[in-house]
């Protein structure tokens, strides 16, 4: 069974971030965005290099400590439960996730406010599909 088929609540840390990374790349909108965005599904991080409104790429970075404009991260269990077709209330959204204490995002925060719309969207699109 591909990482892409399995439903994201049976996944690890890796699994997702193969899940993202795959689904990242075909990811962009007609904005000018320009940053860099580091992930953490549980210990397992992905650098997420974003230009002119495109993900460039999503990695696993080679360095240990990856210069990085923000930084979001949370457990496995969280972003299963966000990536749900229809999630539960109080695991739709990265704020409510934060506010939970299940996701932690930390950075400079002004290119993820001046961005909001771009990240949320592109943080939902492993979302899994609805029957």
């Amino acid at each position: 069974m591909e990482p892409q088929a399995m439903p994201a609540r049976d996944m690890s840390g890796a699994q997702l971030a193969q899940r993202f990374c795959s689904r990242a790349l075909s990811f962009s909108r007609p904005r000018l965005v320009n940053m860099d965005m580091l992930l953490r599904f549980g210990a397992h991080p992905v650098l997420v290099r974003i230009r002119d409104g495109r993900v460039a790429s999503a990695e696993t970075p080679a360095a240990p400590l990856p210069s990085c404009d923000v930084s979001l991260q949370a457990s496995e269990q969280a972003w299963s439960r966000f990536w749900l077709a229809v999630p539960e209330a109080g695991w739709h959204d990265i704020f409510a996730l934060s506010k939970r204490g299940e996701l932690s995002i930390q950075g400079n925060l002004q290119p993820l406010m001046a961005h909001l719309q771009f990240v949320k969207d592109l943080l939902a699109i492993p979302r899994e599909a609805q029957a």
